[in-house]
C-alpha cells in the first residue's frame, strides 16, 4: 500500500473518506515525485508537506529538474533529507495559468493580505491567524525568454515564520488576463469537491485535507468551495536550524577557555594618514570542516548519524587584521574595538578601505576583521564550479560559512583577551590601546547579512550596525546584480524558466542554517539571554541587496522606524512601530536613505547598475553619525532630522 504522506490518527471518517482509503489500498505502490495539485511544475506547490514523511523531507530524485545533460540533484547526498521541515522564510511557489494579480496583496500594501477579502492567505495553524505577506509573479527569466514563459506565483512572508509550525496556504478569486476565474487543477478539484479518483497521490491526502486543511481555512474565512488551490507545509525545527552551529560554538569556546594562541606575522607602521599601525596575524582556532581549503567537497564534519552536531577536526591557523588609527595611537587611552564584516566575495582586507579607517580615526576605534569563509574571495571560483557542474554540492557554501562565523566570534574573544590586550603589538609607548569592555560590530552588504547571524550568536557584543543587509537569499538573488553572472550559469544548465524558482527555494533550505532566516528569532525582543541592539541602514536604488530583504529582517527583529522614514513605491511600511524624529531610541531600529535615483523595479529583477547606491550608505556622514552614537551611548537618533534624502 502507498502510504506516502498519509496522516495517521485521523478519526471520524466520513463515507467519502472511507471510500478514498479503500481506493488507496487497491492502488499499486508508486513513489509520488510530483504533486498533482500543480501539474505544470513538478516541484510546485512549494514548500509542501507532500514531500515530508515521518518528520523528514522526502523529495523524489525527479522532483526537481535535471540539467541539460540529464543530471539530477542528489537530494540525499546534498543533505536535504536530513532536514525536518521547510524554510522559516520561504518563497511560497505555485502556478496558475495566465494569472493576473488583480486584488492580490503586493509589496507596497502588505496590510491587504490580512483583509477579509484577500485572495490569498498564509495561515499559522498554531494560532489560526493569518501571516502578513505579499504576492508577485516571477520575472527573473525575462531577459532570456523573450516569448514569455509560465511564470511562478510567489508569495513572500513579510516576517519570519515560527519554527516547527504548520502553515496552510490558500488562494481564491484569482483571475486570468481575460478576467475569468482560473479553474483549479484536476487533483485539487477532486480533493475540494470530494470526488474519488484512482490516483494514490490524491487519495492518500484526502483525509488530511478534509480534517486539517479545509476546515481551518473555512474558519479563517476561506470557504472550501471558493478555493482554487491550497496546501500546507511545516517549518524546520530550531534544533535542525541552529544546533549544528551551536555545537561548534560551544565546543570551540570550551577548547579555547584558557586562551587562543596567536602570532603577529606582519606589522606595518604609519601606513597612511588614517592608519598608524596595520597588523596581520594568525590565530589558531578549532576547525569543524572536512577540509581546510575551499572546494566543492567541503562540508561541516558531523557526527555519525547526526547531521545536526558538528565534530571537531583539529586546530588550524586563520588570518586576521587589526587596524589602529593615529588618533588612538596618540591618545594614551584604551579605545573601543569595532569588528568589521566585509562584502560578498571579498576578504578581511576590505577593513583597510578609506571610509572605514577615516571614521575609525575620527571616532577613536580599533578595527578588527577576519574573512567570511564560504562567501569570500577564495570561494568564488569553487562556487561557480559547483553551479556549473552539480548543485548537489551546494552545501559547500553554507557549511564553510559556519566556520567563517565561528572564526569571527573567536577573533573578538582573542583581541579582547588579557593576553592580546597587553601584547606589545597593540601598545604605544607601553600603553595598551584596546579597551576589552567596549566591543561593537559593523558590517555592510554580506557583512550585514552574515552580521545578522553574528549578532544573533555572539555572547560578547551587544550593539551592532547592519549596513545594507537583507534576508532570505532566495528573495535577494534574483534582485541582485552581484549574482547576475552566476545566475546566467544556472539558467544555462536549467532551461525551464518555470522551475528555476524551485531550484533557488531548494538551495534556500540549506542556506537557512547560516543566513539571517535561521537565526534572527534570537535577535528580536526576548530572543536570548544576551540582549542585543542593532541598527539597520538601507538605501533606495541598491542593485546588490534589495531593500525588501532589509524590511523583512527589520520586521522579524521588531525594529522600529522614525516616522519620516522614506517610502519606496509609496509603500505603507507595514509592520513597523514608528518613533518621533526627535526620539532617542534604545531598541532595534531600521532607517532608509533616498539618493534621488530612479525607483527600483517592483518585480524580481535588479535595479539599474548605473545608478546603484549599494556603497552610499556606509559613506553617508549622517549614517556614520548614527553608528557612532549607538556605539557610544546605546541610543539611535535620527541624524537626518526628518526623511534621509541625499542629493
Amino acid at each position: 500500500t502507498n502510504t506516502h504522506n498519509f496522516r495517521c490518527g485521523d478519526n471520524n471518517l466520513s463515507f467519502p473518506m472511507l471510500t478514498a482509503l479503500l481506493l488507496v489500498t487497491l492502488l499499486p505502490c508508486v513513489w509520488s515525485q510530483c504533486d498533482p495539485l500543480c501539474p505544470e511544475v513538478c516541484a510546485f506547490p512549494f514548500p509542501n508537506d507532500f514531500w515530508r514523511t515521518a518528520g523528514k523531507l522526502s523529495f523524489s530524485p525527479d522532483t526537481f529538474p535535471k540539467d541539460r545533460s540529464g543530471q539530477a540533484i542528489d537530494i540525499g547526498g546534498g543533505g536535504w533529507t536530513d532536514l525536518d521541515g521547510f524554510s522559516p522564510l520561504p518563497s511560497i511557489l505555485t502556478f496558475l495559468p495566465d494569472l493576473t494579480l488583480n486584488g492580490f496583496p503586493r509589496l507596497w500594501n502588505i496590510n491587504a493580505s490580512l483583509a477579509e477579502d484577500s485572495p490569498t492567505i498564509l495561515l499559522d495553524t498554531s494560532t489560526n491567524k493569518p501571516v502578513p505577506h505579499w504576492a508577485e509573479i516571477d520575472h527573473s527569466s525575462d531577459n532570456d525568454q523573450l516569448k514569455g514563459y509560465n511564470r511562478a506565483l510567489m508569495l513572500w512572508p513579510a516576517i519570519r515564520l515560527k519554527d516547527s509550525t504548520r502553515y496552510i496556504v490558500g488562494i481564491r478569486a484569482a483571475t486570468n488576463t481575460r478576467g475569468q476565474l482560473i479553474s483549479p487543477s484536476y487533483a485539487f478539484k477532486a480533493l475540494r469537491d470530494n470526488v474519488p479518483t484512482h490516483d494514490s497521490a490524491i487519495e492518500s491526502r484526502r483525509v488530511h485535507f478534509n480534517l486539517s486543511v479545509f476546515p481551518q481555512l473555512a474558519t479563517a474565512g476561506f470557504p472550501r468551495s471558493s478555493l482554487q488551490i491550497a496546501w500546507d507545509f511545516t517549518t524546520m525545527s530550531t534544533h535542525t536550524l541552529n544546533n549544528r552551529f551551536l555545537s561548534m560554538r560551544e565546543d570551540a569556546f570550551a577548547r579555547t577557555v584558557d586562551g587562543i594562541s596567536f602570532k603577529i606575522v606582519q606589522s606595518r607602521e604609519n601606513v597612511s594618514s588614517t592608519i598608524a599601525r596595520h597588523l596581520t596575524g594568525l590565530m589558531r582556532v578549532p576547525w569543524y570542516l572536512t577540509q581546510l581549503e575551499p572546494g566543492v567537497a567541503t562540508r561541516v564534519n558531523v557526527a555519525a548519524g547526526d547531521a545536526n552536531t558538528a565534530v571537531f577536526n583539529g586546530m588550524h591557523e586563520v588570518e586576521f587584521t587589526v587596524v589602529i588609527p593615529p588618533s588612538v595611537a596618540a591618545s594614551r587611552a584604551a579605545a573601543p574595538v569595532v569588528q568589521f564584516g566585509h562584502g560578498l566575495f571579498s576578504d578581511q582586507s576590505e577593513v583597510l578601505d578609506d571610509f572605514l579607517t577615516q571614521e575609525a580615526n575620527k571616532q577613536g576605534y580599533v578595527l578588527i576583521a577576519s574573512t567570511w569563509a564560504g562567501l569570500a574571495k577564495q570561494d568564488k571560483i569553487p562556487a561557480a564550479l559547483m553551479l556549473a557542474t552539480d548543485l548537489s554540492d551546494f552545501p559547500m557554501i553554507p557549511d564553510r560559512c559556519h566556520q567563517g562565523v565561528l572564526n569571527a566570534l573567536l577573533l573578538m574573544r582573542l583581541v579582547t583577551s588579557s593576553q592580546f590586550v597587553h601584547d606589545s603589538a597593540v601598545s604605544f609607548n607601553g600603553v595598551p590601546v584596546i579597551d576589552p569592555t567596549r566591543r561593537f560590530y559593523y558590517g555592510n552588504s554580506l557583512g550585514g547579512i552574515l552580521g545578522s547571524v553574528y549578532m544573533s550568536v555572539t555572547r560578547d557584543v551587544q550593539r551592532g550596525v547592519l549596513d545594507v543587509p537583507g534576508t532570505p537569499f532566495s528573495l535577494l538573488i534574483p534582485r541582485s546584480d552581484d549574482f547576475t553572472a552566476l545566475f546566467v550559469v544556472l539558467k544555462t544548465r536549467y532551461p525551464d524558466p518555470a522551475s528555476r524558482p524551485a531550484l533557488i527555494a531548494l538551495l534556500q533550505l540549506l542556506w537557512d542554517r547560516m543566513e539571517p532566516s535561521g537565526w534572527i528569532q534570537h535577535l528580536g525582543p526576548g530572543g536570548d539571554e544576551h540582549a542585543k541592539q542593532v541598527l539597520i541602514h538601507y538605501g533606495e536604488g541598491d542593485s546588490e541587496v534589495s531593500w525588501l530583504g532589509a524590511h523583512i529582517l527589520g520586521r522579524s527583529i521588531g525594529a522600529g522606524m522614525f516616522s519620516s522614514n522614506i517610502r519606496i513605491a509609496n509603500e505603507t511600511l507595514f509592520g513597523f512601530n514608528f518613533f518621533n524624529d526627535s526620539a532617542l531610541v534604545t531598541q532595534n531600529m531600521i532607517q532608509g536613505f533616498d539618493y534621488r535615483v530612479p525607483a527600483p523595479p517592483l518585480i524580481n529583477v535588479p535595479p539599474a547598475k548605473a545608478t546603484d547606491t549599494h556603497e552610499y550608505t556606509s559613506r553617508e556622514p549622517r549614517a556614520q553619525a548614527e553608528t557612532a552614537r549607538l556605539f557610544s551611548d546605546g541610543v539611535v537618533y535620527n541624524a537626518c532630522g526628518g526623511p534621509c534624502i541625499v542629493h
